[in-house]
C-alpha cells in the first residue's frame, strides 16, 4: 500500500523485515507516532522493486 505520505509499506514476515530494517532499507511503519508495527515496513531503499516485494507481501498475508 501507499500511506498517506506517499510511502510504499508492505506486511511481511518478522525475519524478512528483520532483514530489511538491519540493512536500512526500510524502517517500520508507524501509524501513530511512538507505535511501530513489527511486521509492517516502510520501504527506504530506492533500488528495491516494489513489485516484487507486494508479490511476496501478498504471498504472507494469503497464508495467514
Amino acid at each position: 500500500m501507499l500511506d498517506s505520505k506517499g510511502r510504499f509499506v508492505v506486511k511481511l514476515p518478522r525475519t524478512r523485515a528483520d532483514y530489511f530494517l538491519a540493512r536500512g532499507q526500510a524502517i517500520h511503519f508507524e501509524p501513530v507516532p511512538g507505535r511501530p508495527m513489527k511486521e509492517w515496513l516502510v520501504v527506504t531503499d530506492v533500488k528495491a522493486s516494489w513489485l516484487a516485494l507486494a508479490r511476496e507481501a501478498y504471498q504472507y498475508v494469503a497464508n495467514l
